[in-house]
C-alpha cells in the first residue's frame, strides 16, 4: 500500500503516536537511572538493572515481530505494549530494591521497545522504497519533537535546586506514564495496511536464505550482518554510557532542569538533522551519512571528560543530534531497503533486538567501569569501542541500488 491510499486521519494518528512514544523516552532516559541511583543502587548494580532489562529485547522483540507478521496486524500489540509500559513505570515510583526495579523495568522497556520499533514497520509499509528514508524521517521527526516537549515539561516539574532525592523525582512516575495511556488509545487508529497476497507457503519456504532472513540472497544477508555488527558496537558504546549521563550531571552539581536541558539540546539538533537526512540518503546512499555519525561518536565521548560543570556536558550532548539524527533514521531505512512486506516486521525486530542486546551489554560494562575507574574512564574506554565500530562500517556495502 502506498501513502496516497492511507486516509489522512490515520496518518495523523501515527504522527501523534510517534510523538508520544518517543516523548515518553524523555522521562525514561533522563530520570530512570537517576531515580535508581538515589534509591540506593550502586553504579554497578544500576548497570545490571538497566542491562538485564534491555537484554530481554533479544528474546521478546523477535517473537513480537514474527507474531505481528503472522497476524498481519499491529494495533492490538501496540495497545498491549502501551498498557504494559504504563503499569510498569507507574509502579516503579512506588517500589524499591534491586529485584522489584529489575522486574518492572524489564516490562516497561519491552513495552516501549516494541512501540518504538513498530513505527518503522508501519511507515515502511505506507511509503515507497524510492523515498523510504525521507518517508520514515518525515514521521520519525515528530517523535523527536515529542521528546523535547516531554523532557522540558518534566524538568519544570522538578525543583530548580541541586541535590535531587527520591521524593523529588517521584512525581515523574505518576504523570509521565500517563502518556502511554494516550498511546494505547491512538494505536487503535494508526494505519495498519495489510501486505499483498503472499505466495504459497512452499514458495516462501524456498525463498528463505540459509541464515533465515526471508527473501535475502547470501550476499545481501552477509552485508546486513556486517552492518548489524558495526551497529551493535556503536550502540554498545553510545547507549551503554548514556544511562550514566544523568549520574554524571548530578556529580557535576546539575539541577533536574539542567539534566532535561542536556537531553533536549541533543534532540533539538536531531530534529534539524532528521528533516534533511532521509531525503539526502535516498539520493546519495545510506553509507556516507552513517560513516559521518559513526566517526563523530568516539570524538564526542572524549569531549565529555574535561567537563568542569553541567554547561559543558549540555554543549557536548548537542552532538547527539548528529548521532541519533542520522543513525536513528538511516539504520531503519537501511534495513527497510532489504525488507519485503512479508518480513519487514521480523527484520525491524532484528534491528531492535541488536539494539537491545548491545545496549544491555554496554550498560553492564559501563556500570562496571564507572564503579572501578570512574565515569571519565568509562567515556575513554567506550570511545575506543566506537572507533572499532567506525572501522567495521567501512566494510559495509551501500544498501541503496543493491
Amino acid at each position: 500500500m502506498n501513502s496516497a491510499e492511507v486516509p489522512r486521519w490515520r496518518k495523523i494518528a501515527l504522527v501523534a503516536c510517534m510523538f508520544l512514544i518517543t516523548g515518553t523516552f524523555g522521562f525514561i532516559q533522563a530520570f530512570v537511572p537517576l531515580f535508581l541511583q538515589v534509591s540506593g543502587l550502586s553504579r554497578e548494580r544500576l548497570g545490571w538493572v538497566l542491562g538485564i532489562a534491555t537484554a530481554t529485547a533479544l528474546l521478546v522483540q523477535p517473537v513480537l515481530g514474527k507474531l505481528s507478521d503472522r497476524l498481519d496486524a499491529r494495533r492490538p500489540l501496540m495497545v498491549g505494549a502501551a498498557l504494559l509500559a504504563w503499569g510498569a513505570y507507574t509502579a516503579l515510583g512506588k517500589v524499591s530494591g534491586f529485584w522489584p526495579f529489575l522486574g518492572l523495568i524489564v516490562l516497561g522497556s519491552n513495552g516501549f521497545t516494541y512501540l518504538n520499533q513498530v513505527g518503522g514497520v508501519l511507515v515502511g509499509r505506507i511509503v515507497s522504497a524510492e523515498r523510504g528514508g525521507a518517508g520514515y524521517a518525515r514521521y520519525r521527526v515528530w517523535g523527536s519533537v515529542g521528546y523535547v516537549v516531554v523532557t522540558l515539561v518534566t524538568g519544570f516539574l522538578l525543583s530548580p535546586k541541586p541535590g535531587m532525592a527520591r521524593a523529588d523525582l517521584a512525581p515523574i512516575f505518576v504523570l509521565g506514564p500517563l502518556l502511554y495511556l494516550a498511546v494505547a488509545v491512538l494505536a487503535l487508529f494508526v494505519p495498519d495496511p495489510k501486505r499483498a497476497p503472499a505466495v504459497s507457503p512452499l514458495a516462501q519456504q524456498r525463498s528463505l536464505a540459509p541464515s533465515g532472513y526471508p527473501g535475502l540472497g547470501v550476499r545481501e544477508n552477509a552485508n546486513l550482518r556486517r552492518f548489524l555488527l558495526a551497529f551493535a558496537l556503536y550502540t554498545f558504546a553510545l547507549y551503554g554510557m548514556s544511562g550514566f549521563l544523568p549520574v554524571y550531571m548530578r556529580q557535576l552539581g546539575a539541577t533536574g532542569r539542567q539534566i532535561t536541558w542536556m537531553f533536549a539540546a541533543g534532540v533539538v539538533c536531531e530534529v534539524l538533522v532528521m528533516t534533511q537526512v532521509g531525503r539526502w540518503t535516498d539520493k546519495n546512499g545510506r553509507k556516507p551519512a552513517l560513516q559521518a555519525a559513526f566517526f563523530l561518536m568516539p570524538i564526542r565521548l572524549l569531549l565529555y571528560i574535561p567537563a568542569l560543570g553541567p554547561l559543558w556536558v549540555i554543549a557536548v550532548q548537542s552532538l547527539h543530534g548528529l548521532n541519533f539524527g542520522i543513525v536513528g533514521t538511516v539504520s531503519v531505512a537501511f534495513v527497510n531497503d532489504y525488507a519485503k512486506d512479508g518480513n519487514r516486521g521480523a527484520l525491524q525486530a532484528r534491528l531492535a533486538a541488536t539494539t537491545g542486546i548491545a545496549t544491555a551489554l554496554g550498560q553492564v560494562a559501563c556500570g562496571w567501569l564507572a564503579q572501578r575507574v570512574g565515569i571519565s574512564g568509562m567515556f575513554a574506554v567506550m570511545s575506543g569501542v566506537g572507533v572499532i565500530a567506525a572501522v567495521l562500517l567501512l566494510r559495509v556495502q551501500e544498501s541503496r541500488g543493491k
